[in-house]
């Protein structure tokens, strides 16, 4: 933000607390004259001031230098926690729905390996019917 604006929301902020130049410098203990060098830009405001400045107002110092106040402007604190309870009721109704296809597919894994157990099973009883066949044929060759 540059000083510009700072200023311009000093003397915006001033007014709406229907305050004067010179209650405003009483306030912070300084000049008059110092304190409108402030609102038209003649003297820099270091860190410390607008800090003390906003308390005088009886605002944030972030509104004091955006000239807003950045939960008012983005719907409040409690819009923020409105959004956040539906962000977080969404992600608990996903992990539900994933919980459940995951318990879904390991059923399906579950009986997946049951039937290639049994498919298994049944390759190797076939294999022992061939070679009691082929030992029976041979044995019926030689005789």
């Amino acid at each position: 933000m540059d000083n510009d604006s700072v200023k311009d929301n000093i003397r915006n902020f001033r007014k709406i607390h229907q305050l004067t130049q010179a209650e405003m410098a009483d306030k912070l203990g300084i000049s008059r004259t110092a304190y409108r060098n402030i609102e038209m830009g003649d003297t820099r405001l270091i860190s410390e001031s607008i800090p003390r400045i906003a308390d005088i107002l009886d605002i944030r110092a972030e509104d004091l230098v955006l000239g807003y106040s950045p939960d008012k402007r983005h719907g409040g604190k409690d819009s923020a926690s409105r959004q956040i309870a539906e962000i977080n009721r969404i992600h608990k109704e996903e992990v539900e729905k994933l919980t459940a296809e995951i318990s879904r597919l390991e059923n399906e894994i579950r009986l997946l390996q049951q039937n290639l157990d049994t498919q298994k099973e049944l390759t190797r009883t076939k294999d022992e019917i061939i070679d009691m066949m082929k030992k029976l044929d041979s044995r019926g060759k030689t005789d």
